[in-house]
């Protein structure tokens, strides 16, 4: 996995996911996808490292409209009203979004 800072204002991140990473070896093996608990924490991580959030961070609701195969993603953290909206998407597809409070 490979996780590359695109701006900071609006944070955006790419992150590549390739075939070979361990969050494939056990998730759905023969059909990749790329396990929603990671795409939640990489956002906690993002926010930490980039927004300079401390103490504990809740994920209020995290929705997956579709299955994340490898590849290349934007990682789009937004703050807004106390917390961070987040957003897995390959160009004009949304393939996770939730919310995320410090």
């Amino acid at each position: 996995m490979d996780l590359t800072l695109v701006s900071r204002t609006p944070l955006r991140l790419c992150v590549r996911f390739e075939p070979g990473d361990a969050c494939f070896r056990e998730h759905f093996p023969g059909n990749p996808v790329v396990p929603g608990s990671l795409i939640a924490g990489l956002c906690m991580q993002a926010m930490r490292e980039h927004l300079g959030c401390t103490g504990r961070l809740v994920v209020e609701r995290f929705s997956f409209s579709r299955f994340a195969p490898p590849g290349a993603y934007m990682l789009g953290i937004d703050e807004l009203d106390g917390g961070c909206l987040c957003t897995l998407s390959r160009d004009e597809t949304i393939f996770a979004r939730g919310r995320i409070t410090a």
